[in-house]
């Protein structure tokens, strides 16, 4: 292959999985890092940052039965990292749509064997952001998230 007409290759479900979780075990902010990476969100993007602390956040409060995404979730994101509730709302949907539009969303739908994405639909925030907490809840039951 000519260098000069490589293109971006994103993985697929199962190469995304294995470049995730690898063979071990990981902390959940590594994990959900390299997940949105192997994704395709942009790390120049200020809602990627927003969307990894919204995820870790619900994710350690899955004992929670009902979490208020714009009193609890979006509004402890922007006091961790000196925003509003309503910027980091808009920030994450807006890097969602970034991701579903150039990224790779699709491979995460191999992941969860479910349906995040699909041609012409983006997720909202809080769809996305569940379905990862989910992923993620998997994965520590099969040991692979500390």
């Amino acid at each position: 292959m000519n260098e000069g007409n490589k293109t971006n290759r994103f993985l697929r479900g199962e190469e995304l999985y294995q470049s995730v979780i690898g063979d071990g075990t990981g902390d959940v902010q590594t994990l959900v890092g390299q997940l949105l990476i192997g994704l395709g969100f942009k790390s120049k993007l200020i809602g990627t940052p927003f969307l990894k602390e919204a995820i870790i956040y619900r994710y350690e409060k899955t004992d929670i039965a009902h979490v208020s995404y714009a009193n609890d979730v979006y509004a402890c994101v922007a006091n961790n990292l000196h925003s509003t509730a309503n910027r980091v709302e808009r920030a994450i949907r807006n890097t969602i749509y970034d991701c579903a539009q150039c990224g790779n969303l699709s491979a995460f739908d191999e992941l969860l064997h479910g349906r995040v994405s699909s041609p012409g639909y983006i997720p909202s925030n809080i769809e996305l952001i569940s379905s990862i907490v989910t992923w993620l809840q998997l994965e520590k039951e099969r040991g692979h998230v500390k």
